[in-house]
């Protein structure tokens, strides 16, 4: 395999973590080629901060932010460019088209040109927007035709999908083995704050993501011997609010490798997941790999369905998106039980021998199936 595109609808692998990682693996293998095609949505995003080797780049949409109405309609442009880029793609190409909004328009001319076709599916695109009725209907339709005619359906997560495929292919969000390798050194190196409990808040920091709750929790345990970790873009005024507090030490926008490094020295990462959106309530976040494999628990918010397992194995806290007020007195009484938290770290690292590596996962995946 010499060539290999990825069709993604951002600016940079960089900036998406399960792209970085599979890019990443790509390199190792000693793929000559990597190239991205994407949407450059704000100026000077699209280059590339987080590898060591070229990622080709070819931006054929660029604009529009993250969020609001003009962004649902910018996708549709971007469909019907990638219908028209995508009889330009050669036979001996494999592609990586991350979401529906890449899969679908490549479809027909994978099979009359030829080439490789994986749809990745880690967001599903007919539960991120608000569609009219009629046209979720025939998003659905065509969601599932394209995983029935793609060489392989990649998921997540297999609640998300109301139908079958022989085409799926379930890639769990685990963190790759070279990157944790890298973390540890990394852990070692820096210099971090100290607390009896120290509570990790990474990824995009923005509204959807419990910053609310996130701020009023670090609140509320001021004073407490509890410290915070925080990493990634302050997209909203709660987690620039947050990356202010005397307790919390933000790190910035880091590579994957120092994100996982504070893994190490923390106790738990936050994941909480606005369940006013259905998609929320069936995350699949890398975070939950990540503690898993650096051995920590998780704070997750009950509504989230698909953390179910880290509650059956003991590793994670739970409570409504809204209870701040039970999820800070519970965090309060582990002060004076830490063997409790012990409890919780070693019951992560008994699950994490149930997971393989990212890596382990993409051998299968591309070089075995």
């Amino acid at each position: 395999m010499d060539n290999f595109t990825f069709i993604a609808p951002l600016s940079a692998l960089s900036r998406r973590t399960r792209l970085y990682k599979v890019a990443l693996y790509l390199h190792g293998k000693g793929v000559k080629s990597i190239k991205h095609i994407g949407w450059e949505r704000l100026p000077e995003e699209a280059k590339e901060f987080a590898f060591d080797f070229e990622i080709q780049k070819e931006i054929i949409q660029s604009g529009g932010g993250y969020g609001g109405s003009k962004v649902k309609k910018m996708y549709f442009l971007w469909m019907l460019r990638l219908f028209f880029k995508s009889f330009g793609i050669k036979k001996n190409e494999v592609v990586w088209a991350l979401g529906f909004e890449s899969a679908f328009p490549l479809l027909l001319a994978s099979k009359i040109k030829g080439f490789k076709l994986y749809f990745d599916d880690a967001d599903r695109f007919s539960m991120l927007f608000n569609f009219p009725k009629p046209v979720k209907v025939i998003m659905q339709l065509c969601e599932k035709i394209t995983s029935r005619n793609a060489y392989k359906h990649i998921i997540p997560v297999r609640e998300r999908y109301d139908f079958s495929s022989s085409k799926f292919y379930i890639l769990m969000n685990m963190p790759s083995e070279s990157e944790i390798i890298k973390a540890k050194e990394l852990a070692i190196a820096n210099k971090w704050i100290k607390a009896s409990i120290v509570i990790n808040i990474n990824g995009w920091l923005g509204a959807g993501r419990g910053m609310k709750t996130a701020l009023e929790l670090c609140k509320s345990l001021e004073g407490k011997d509890v410290a915070f970790i925080l990493a990634g873009k302050l997209d909203c005024p709660e987690a620039k609010e947050l990356a202010e507090k005397k307790n919390v030490q933000y790190i910035g926008e880091v590579s994957n490798a120092e994100a996982l490094s504070s893994y190490i020295v923390s106790d738990f990462v936050f994941t909480y997941y606005d369940p006013s959106s259905v998609i929320n309530t069936l995350a699949a976040s890398n975070k939950w790999g990540d503690a898993i494999k650096t051995g920590i628990g998780v704070i997750v918010n009950k509504e989230v369905i698909t953390a179910n397992y880290l509650a059956d194995a003991n590793v994670s806290i739970s409570f409504p998106y809204d209870n701040v007020k039970d999820l800070s007195s519970d965090i309060s009484e582990y002060i004076s039980n830490l063997s409790r938290i012990e409890l919780i770290k070693e019951n992560s690292r008994n699950i994490s021998n149930e997971f393989g590596y990212f890596e382990d996962q993409l051998e299968k995946l591309i070089y075995e199936s």
